[in-house]
């Protein structure tokens, strides 16, 4: 995974400062005078870490960051901000910023912050390939077969699966094996989480 660092100052100093810093640890860096510019190159961007100014002039930090999400970007934002604006920055933070560092910080708190964002949005990628990959395994199942798939999910068996669809028993019993080749699984637990992988099932239906 590229270590793509985005900094987002309109302090020309900051962003030197941190942009050698960084380059220095194999991280890949670009900087930005304002939110603005920083969401015009987002589509081009790679996914990384984006340290925000929470006071900028023009759009603020928590501003930036709402459109960023909103745009569907994949980033983790660390909101670096004042003393006097941690309740704000706390507020990013519910809005999903990582982390928040308050001026001036010690170079080590940036590292730490940095690999823990890293961390979670390698977790993150790893989680949205199974969801892709799930979601194009269910895709190849035919419609009556997604509803025998549902019904199993609800913890129905064979014979209340065909009366509810109006099969016989053994036409299920086919459909059944079926969804379990085209899904490559060889149990019904395998199938409920991949499933749930691929937003077809919720954890309460399988829990149920």
């Amino acid at each position: 995974m590229i270590r793509a660092v985005y900094i987002v100052d309109d302090d020309a100093g900051i962003r030197e400062e941190l942009s050698e810093l960084l380059a220095a640890r194999d991280v890949t860096v670009q900087a930005f005078d304002s939110g603005e510019a920083l969401l015009k190159a987002s589509p081009t961007l790679a996914s990384g870490c984006v340290i925000l100014d929470l006071n900028l002039p023009g759009e603020s930090g928590i501003a930036v960051q709402q459109r960023l999400r909103e745009a569907g970007a994949d980033h983790q934002v660390i909101m670096l901000t004042g003393e006097g604006d941690v309740p704000t920055a706390v507020q990013a933070m519910q809005a999903g910023a990582s982390d928040f560092l308050l001026k001036p910080f010690a170079v080590r708190s940036l590292l730490a912050s940095l690999e823990a964002a890293f961390g979670r949005l390698a977790e993150e990628q790893h989680a949205q390939s199974a969801r892709l990959q799930a979601q194009a395994a269910l895709a190849r199942l035919s419609p009556r077969e997604r509803d025998v798939l549902r019904e199993l999910i609800n913890g129905a068996p064979n014979k209340v699966i065909a009366f509810t669809l109006g099969l016989s028993t053994r036409t299920v019993e086919m459909y059944r094996g079926n969804l379990m080749e085209k899904l490559g699984v060889r149990s019904l637990p395998d199938a409920m989480r991949l499933a749930l992988a691929a937003g077809f099932a919720t954890v309460e239906q399988i829990a149920t």
